[in-house]
């Protein structure tokens, strides 16, 4: 009997030392990747799978309305998808405390908490984004993907492997309620690809008077698109601090009539003063905003050069651009330069990148977002929103509660896709980048996310149809038309 007691305390004391294990509260965040201490995130948003380097195991305490626990083996934490979405509903309009615990070893350490913000307005479903060689150095290796944004899958969209490795790119929604949406081809099959209501052209929007559209953007109804017609020149840096440089030897602008077959400009627009790129419509069609700088010998006085956002009124009955130009915002003054502005559906703000110089500023470690109110004519810079380096490339929800923007903050070479929400008053967030299934995808992927396109519904076509367009479809061809008052 004696031995057999004896037996048994000497198992359970076995079992207590090989358990006990040491807690250590730390006072600071979690050291998670990637980093999702705060943040405003959508309802509907895929779980915000995360790492903690070297952990056995990682445990996860949410507390708002009610108390949410999540645990998992390893350094990664994956929320399960179903409960995740049930949580998010749960706590939807809420802030909820996020604890977060972690075994190393025989040590649990916890951190300080963090707090997510849960906002009550979902964000659309669906995000495009072009993956490419962050130096463009291979811009023959490129896909156009989209992310269904409520899960972690994908599907392409366009892969210049199947297109007899022509450039595509710009893949732009104009976030209507029946979108329509372009993306250009490039090479001998190539065009500008339209979709809308589903059906799928190819265009050639080069005529004997204007060159073939390059940035731009398709108004609500889907029938107009403004278009940046440029000679664009990329270079190297010699400067040791920068990298690469992108400028434009001449652009205008035209206007595109998908239904008339027709382009258009003006004299307001085109011509060898000045170069305009970047145009997009306001959300009642009435105004064009562009960017803007006097023209410059290049690349020599590529430092020099400063856009100014402008705007030109646009007749939608008519189909014609308005006979002045109207400075915005004069960058110039403030010694900055503005690119990529991009109004919220509801016609409140403007978002756009500001940097020191030039046109093309995801290579510019001073870029940042910047908004402007259209109502107030306030412009807030941000400081919530942009990172150490590079915040461009960005679009608008449908509802206009959120924005995508590409971030170079993580490591100043790759581009990230992140989101921010916008309140009606326009306070925003703290942004959190894209969550993945595995979030080593941003470690292992050598490859920038840029150009991050929100939109409602998924596109109507694929590699497969764009592969079919490109060798089967001869390019429809437009024809030039003097649109413009005298």
């Amino acid at each position: 009997m004696l031995r057999s007691l004896y037996i048994i305390f000497f198992v359970a004391f076995l079992a207590s030392c090989s358990s006990e294990v040491g807690y250590r509260q730390v006072p600071s965040l979690p050291p998670m990747f990637p980093d999702y201490s705060r943040a405003t995130i959508p309802y509907n948003i895929a779980p915000l799978n995360f790492r903690i380097d070297s952990a056995d195991r990682i445990s996860v305490t949410v507390k708002g309305r009610s108390e949410w626990t999540f645990e998992r083996r390893g350094e990664l934490m994956r929320f399960p998808e179903k409960r995740w979405r049930e949580m998010l509903e749960a706590e939807r309009g809420d802030t909820v405390e996020v604890y977060v615990r972690a075994r190393f070893g025989k040590e649990d350490r916890g951190w300080r908490s963090l707090q997510w913000v849960i906002a009550d307005e979902p964000i659309d479903r669906y995000m495009s984004y072009r993956l490419i060689e962050p130096a463009y150095e291979v811009w023959n290796m490129l896909q156009i993907v989209e992310r269904d944004l409520t899960g972690f899958d994908e599907r392409i969209l366009g892969d210049n492997n199947v297109v007899d490795r022509a450039c595509i790119n710009c893949h732009t929604s104009n976030r209507a309620e029946k979108p329509a949406t372009f993306m250009h081809v490039r090479g001998k099959g190539g065009g500008t690809v339209y979709s809308f209501d589903g059906e799928l052209r190819k265009v050639n929007t080069a005529t004997d008077r204007t060159s073939a559209a390059v940035y731009g953007e398709i108004e609500r109804s889907g029938r107009y698109g403004i278009f940046t017609t440029a000679e664009i020149i990329p270079m190297l840096h010699s400067m040791g601090n920068e990298r690469m440089e992108v400028y434009d030897t001449e652009s205008d602008l035209i206007l595109v009539d998908f239904a008339g077959c027709t382009v258009s400009d003006s004299p307001c627009v085109s011509g060898p003063e000045y170069q305009e790129t970047f145009p997009c419509f306001s959300p009642d069609g009435e105004t064009i905003y562009f960017c803007r700088a006097k023209a410059l010998p290049q690349p020599d006085s590529t430092f020099r050069m400063h856009y100014d956002l402008c705007a030109i009124d646009f007749d939608s009955e008519a189909g014609r651009l308005g006979d002045s130009v109207r400075v915005v915002f004069d960058a110039t003054a403030a010694g900055k330069s503005v690119s990529f502005p991009k109004c919220s559906p509801d016609g409140r703000f403007l978002l756009m990148t500001v940097s020191d110089y030039g046109t093309f500023p995801i290579w510019h470690r001073e870029t940042d977002l910047w908004m402007l109110d259209l109502q107030s004519g306030r412009i807030d810079s941000l400081p919530q929103v942009n990172g150490r380096y590079s915040d461009s490339y960005h679009s608008w929800s449908s509802n206009s509660r959120w924005v995508a923007f590409a971030s170079k903050r993580d490591d100043r070479v790759y581009g990230r896709p992140y989101i921010a929400y916008v309140s009606p008053e326009g306070e925003v967030g703290e942004p959190f980048v894209l969550p993945q299934r595995d979030p080593r995808r941003y470690l292992t992927t050598l490859k920038s996310f840029n150009i991050p396109e929100l939109y409602a519904s998924p596109e109507v076509y694929d590699t497969h149809s764009l592969s079919d367009i490109y060798f089967d479809a001869p390019a429809e061809k437009f024809e030039y038309k003097e649109n413009f008052s005298e």
